[in-house]
């Protein structure tokens, strides 16, 4: 069912013929026969994937991409034992973007589409006032209360309830699952690129994946994947007023409390408690078992079985040190 809500690529296309759509010149095969975008990770033969991030380096001698979008001074300055074709571009995160719209056009389209593909089951309960948009599917007993709005592109499992006033599109939705009222599943994440003068919308064309037996609070958002999935794993539980970005990861069995947000492509394991106001950066991971504060601010990854706090969070027990000593400190003035 997954695939039948992903956004299906236009093309193939040469590499030649992508070079002059963003401009940039062909180091390697320009003959190359190009099938999708992909994140350097999940690239395929066939894929182009771009780089402009220094914590993805490496990544380049694993991917399995045919091609990659990248800068001049990258390109000399660090050396792959992979060999890859590229296009050097002044600004490889521009050029990925020109890209996506090449390849996913009509996602940015706003032509009404019309109602097709609809299966809701015998047993289901929807609102007579819930608006059902294109390929949706929903389960056995599942629950849709009113003023929802559900699809384009979502399939919905058994069991589920959702609230009043709910809006999800390009998600994949597990069995037992609950969304409480005002929850918005599935929207673009925060993607924009400057081109010079202005920024740019980069094109989100990936969708949400939420496991089975996972509650979302009321007036929470959880932004489609850029190019993937943005994955909320078996057993999550999330208060309200959470914001998890594109991209990123909940691990089983984790809890997090209110008004937290998680920037984009971050990773956090399992049974991990996030207290209320925790604000975690992009591109981090935060291991199995970690315990991290209310109102801590992560900044950088943090290990198996830690217990943080502060901004920047750190060690409980130094945390608490920092404390007392900056209580001692003002004391004594």
């Amino acid at each position: 069912m997954i695939k039948n809500i992903i956004s299906k690529p236009k093309g193939p296309f040469s590499l030649k013929t992508l070079a002059g759509f963003t401009e940039d010149k062909i180091i390697g095969k320009s003959n190359i026969i190009i099938k999708k975008v992909s994140s350097i990770e999940n690239a395929i033969n066939g894929s182009i994937t771009f780089l402009d991030n220094k914590k993805y380096y490496k990544s380049l001698n694993t991917t399995k991409a045919s091609a990659c979008i990248i800068s001049e001074n990258v390109l000399s300055k660090y050396k792959f034992t992979k060999e890859l074709s590229f296009l050097v571009s002044k600004n490889p995160y521009l050029s990925y973007a020109k890209l996506l719209n090449i390849f996913y056009p009509d996602v940015k389209s706003s032509k009404k589409e019309k109602k097709k593909d609809i299966v809701v089951s015998n047993s289901a309960e929807v609102s007579n006032n819930v608006d059902l948009k294109s390929n949706v599917s929903i389960g056995h007993k599942t629950v849709i209360n009113s003023f929802s709005s559900i699809g384009p592109n979502v399939y919905i499992g058994k069991n589920c309830f959702i609230g009043n006033n709910v809006s999800i599109s390009n998600s994949y939705i597990g069995n037992n699952v609950i969304i409480q009222d005002g929850s918005i599943i599935g929207q673009d994440g925060f993607g924009y690129v400057l081109d010079g003068k202005k920024y740019i919308k980069v094109p989100q064309i990936g969708i949400v994946k939420i496991d089975d037996d996972v509650e979302i609070g009321s007036n929470c958002t959880i932004d489609r994947g850029s190019l993937n999935f943005t994955e909320i794993k078996n057993g999550v539980k999330i208060d309200n007023l959470v914001h998890i970005a594109h991209n990123v990861v909940v691990g089983e069995n984790t809890i997090i409390a209110g008004q937290t947000g998680i920037a984009g492509s971050s990773t956090i394991g399992k049974n991990v408690l996030m207290g209320g106001q925790v604000g975690i950066s992009g591109h981090l991971y935060v291991s199995d078992n970690v315990q991290i504060g209310a109102q801590s601010g992560v900044t950088k990854n943090i290990s198996t079985n830690s217990i943080v706090s502060g901004t920047p969070s750190v060690n409980l027990k130094t945390y608490l040190k920092q404390a007392v000593m900056l209580k001692q400190m003002v004391e004594k003035k």
